[in-house]
């Protein structure tokens, strides 16, 4: 399935939390989060939306528009599509998924929303396409507002750490697999990742070149959130190839989206 997906549910009825996603220097929300640590589990944060929540309206919630990677032709795999009406059923709005891939693009609005890249990385996907996005939707008319990537929130943050935390007692060493990336703000971003979970990292092609020379076995965490077509393969194996497959990263998630006024 291609294109805008909408899960409409109940009524039709950016942020100050994190100062500036980027700055000349690369990512301050980021180095403010390892400043203060991220020592409690998502479930200890009664509101992790609370800067958010001054600024709206009181018993109005936004519909949610995603903005998601997709594969070639705007695909959307079904545990994205899945878990957007999960969220549409907690929160009582309508959640649209757009996928970057798309060519067509047949407009669904509401209105007001959020605007929520579900993007582990600052690329260019975060960097030049999503502020594309939202003055499309601002010159629409349509009242938007933005919330920094999904890489970029410290409770995200958090469920990585507690991932790994659970993972410790288990046989194997754990390895973060990634997205090849070229310098810059992206991988930035990843050395500090690795150095607050303390896990070492590899992109796809080194990991699989570890693999194929049958080096010390390892468990894998792919940093993507939906299945790609890289990994495909190793499902049938029993290996997690996307952390919407994970219930910690999926339930959290929800719970996350669906805390947003």
């Amino acid at each position: 399935m291609s294109g805008l997906h909408p899960v409409c549910l109940g009524d039709h009825s950016s942020s100050t939390e994190f100062a500036t996603v980027f700055d000349s220097d690369g990512m301050p929300w980021l180095q403010s989060t390892i400043k203060t640590g991220m020592t409690s589990p998502v479930s200890d944060v009664l509101d992790p939306w609370p800067l958010l929540r001054k600024h709206e309206e009181v018993g109005c919630k936004r519909a949610l528009r995603y903005i998601v990677h997709g594969r070639a032709g705007g695909y959307v795999p079904s545990c994205v599509r899945s878990f957007a009406l999960q969220v549409a059923q907690r929160r009582g709005t309508p959640v649209l998924v757009e996928a970057l891939t798309a060519t067509d693009r047949h407009e669904q609005i509401a209105d007001p929303i959020w605007l929520v890249p579900l993007l582990l990385l600052p690329g260019s996907h975060v960097r030049e396409d999503v502020p594309l996005l939202r003055q499309r939707l601002q010159q629409q008319g349509v009242n938007t507002r933005l919330v920094p990537f999904l890489g970029a929130w410290p409770s995200w943050w958090r469920l990585l750490q507690e991932w790994v935390q659970r993972q410790a007692c288990r046989d194997g060493s754990l390895v973060l697999v990634h997205h090849p990336l070229r310098q810059g703000v992206a991988h930035r971003y990843l050395s500090l990742l690795q150095q607050r979970l303390a896990l070492p990292m590899l992109s796809w092609d080194d990991w699989h070149a570890d693999v194929a020379s049958a080096k010390e076995a390892s468990t894998p965490l792919f940093l993507a959130l939906a299945p790609i077509q890289i990994t495909q393969t190793l499902r049938d194996s029993g290996v997690m190839t996307s952390l919407l497959e994970i219930e910690l990263f999926r339930f959290g998630l929800i719970d996350l989206l669906a805390a947003l006024p």
